[in-house]
């Protein structure tokens, strides 16, 4: 049995030529354009773009008054921020264990405790569970 050769390295060992990027020129592009090719890609890929819609449609006028309270709280949602922090085991087995007592989310109590120590959180932004309802 004899060895197989290996391939020579001496290929990749070569210096690449460098793209000059400052021969690269920008292409005028509709911002239109460029906002329905996100979308696209985004939906194509399964991502969800932080792409605000150019002019949304006015919903439908709701059926019922509680369909209207409802349309007035998804009307005034507002965006979120991403906050994630490290505390002690102890603190967050603290925090779960509370969580699972009161039925709310380790992120309402930490909500909470900052609305009672001064912060500006709105009551309305303030939900006990954001969690998705299981279907029955």
């Amino acid at each position: 049995m004899t060895k197989a050769t290996l391939p020579s390295i001496t290929e990749d060992l070569a210096p690449r030529k460098r793209v000059d990027l400052k021969a690269i020129r920008p292409v005028a592009v509709d911002d239109a354009a460029v906002t329905e090719n996100s979308r696209k890609i985004g939906t194509e890929w399964g991502a969800q773009t932080s792409l605000t819609p150019v002019e949304p449609s006015p919903p439908p006028a709701p059926a019922t008054k509680a369909e209207a309270q409802v349309a007035v709280l998804e009307r005034s949602k507002v965006p979120l921020a991403s906050l994630r922090i490290e505390v002690p085991e102890y603190l967050d087995r603290e925090l779960a264990i509370r969580a699972a007592e009161q039925r709310v989310t380790k992120q309402y109590l930490v909500a909470k405790a900052l609305q009672a120590a001064g912060y500006r959180l709105d009551d309305a932004d303030l939900v006990e569970d954001k969690r998705k309802a299981k279907k029955r």
